[in-house]
């Protein structure tokens, strides 16, 4: 399996299916299972195509690196769903690469817009976060990190910074990340919209931190405030001052946003398909790993019941809430699209570099989910598939083999009926 492959739609389908089972529960009707149970095994429009039942579409593109399908409903939860998030994922980071051109446009004089040397404005990559122990479920985790964050946000410091600096806006990224040592962590970025030299700072370190007294003085207040809501204590107090906040320039805060939609960790890079040990880690401290909810679909598909626990607690307490938040306004003000992310996840269009391979039939998918195999399909259409023949012969060869899952889809007509298929 190559890395291109592994790491686009066919590996992120597997991962798909790991968390479909975890989140799947006995005893509940479809309609009541957890939206992410029916991603891609939904068929829109079963009263089109070549089957009575519907069909699914298969594509490539060009280089034969990667596979996708059409006539499938998404989920749309960016959480819990490997496929929705990628999708989204890209969508954010054309948003925010177009939100910084413009804002760094803005406080460029014609000559500088000319010689592409930076102006009076910037963005800088603020990262707030704080001492945790496996001690604390992830909804208390949360529910303090968001008082805290209140405190902050709210402070007399951090208003005044805003006004007297130029702040146009922020984009918040909340993120979770978990080791076996130290249970859950939740933290934040924000990229700030403002002028250069806003908290007077020198040169950047080698990792790229910048320091100044303005940057120490929130450091401190952003430090008071997770004390106040018990998210670490009075001896850990100088740790916690030199870790939890953490300010980075334009350089750090651009890396951040191509990031987006190109982050491999919890794809499929050389390591992340070995033992627990040589799992790619979301980041290391303290010599202790922190990974990614979707790192924990990779546990969990080994059958890892600490990763399975972590990630259905994960899901129970995101559900519903947003992962990325951009300040009222913002998008306006530089001219960014404003898209609705659960909309755009479940778009279905045909981009127009893909090539159209052939179909299967909702009764010929279903044989597919049944025997866990559509990574393997979306790696077959990637690299060898020419036709709708070529499918059929993939699906033939499997029917011979016992299911090893359930087989069902749930098909959409236009009148809005919907009806269960089993295999």
């Amino acid at each position: 399996m190559s890395n291109d492959t592994a790491g686009g739609s066919a590996y992120r389908y597997r991962l798909l299916r790991t968390a479909q089972s975890i989140l799947a529960k006995a005893g509940l009707t479809w309609k009541e299972q957890h939206r992410t149970c029916w991603c891609s095994r939904s068929i829109l429009y079963g009263d089109e195509g070549s089957g009575a039942l519907g069909y699914v579409g298969f594509y490539r593109n060009e280089k034969r690196t990667n596979s996708s399908m059409r006539g499938l409903q998404r989920c749309g939860k960016l959480h819990t769903c490997p496929i929705c998030a990628a999708k989204v994922a890209e969508l954010r980071r054309k948003q925010l690469s177009a939100a910084m051109a413009r804002h760094i446009e803005n406080g460029q004089t014609p000559a500088q817009k000319k010689n592409q040397t930076p102006g009076k404005t910037t963005a800088y990559l603020i990262t707030q976060t704080f001492s945790h122990t496996a001690d604390e479920s992830l909804k208390e985790l949360q529910d303090k990190f968001s008082k805290a964050r209140a405190k902050f946000q709210n402070s007399r410091q951090w208003k005044s910074f805003r006004k007297n600096h130029g702040v146009v806006g922020c984009v918040n990224s909340f993120e979770h990340t978990v080791s076996v040592e130290n249970g859950w962590h939740p933290h934040v970025h924000m990229l700030v919209f403002c002028d250069s030299q806003a908290f007077d700072e020198g040169a950047p370190a080698e990792n790229g931190d910048l320091n100044s007294p303005a940057i120490k003085e929130l450091s401190d207040l952003w430090v008071k405030f997770l004390l106040e809501c018990d998210l670490g204590s009075k001896q850990k107090e100088n740790d916690m001052k030199l870790h939890a906040f953490n300010v980075r320039g334009g350089e750090k805060a651009a890396e951040y946003i191509a990031k987006f939609g190109h982050d491999e960790r919890w794809g499929a890079s050389s390591e992340i398909t070995q033992a627990h040990a040589k799992i790619g880690s979301a980041g290391e401290r303290d010599g202790m790993m922190h990974f990614t909810p979707f790192q924990l679909l990779v546990w969990a598909e080994q059958g890892d019941g600490w990763a399975i626990h972590r990630f259905r607690e994960f899901a129970d307490e995101v559900d519903g809430k947003r992962a990325l938040t951009w300040s009222p306004g913002l998008k306006e003000k530089l001219g960014v699209l404003d898209v609705d992310e659960d909309e755009w996840a479940k778009r279905d269009d045909n981009q127009p570099e893909q090539i159209y391979v052939g179909e299967l039939t909702a009764e010929q998918f279903s044989i597919v989910q049944s025997r866990k195999r559509v990574d393997e399909l979306l790696e077959y259409v990637a690299t060898c598939a020419d036709s709708t023949g070529d499918l059929v012969e993939f699906v033939d060869s499997l029917r011979t083999l016992p299911p090893v899952a359930s087989g069902a889809l749930l098909i959409k007509r236009k009148e809005g009926r919907a009806v269960a298929f089993v295999t």
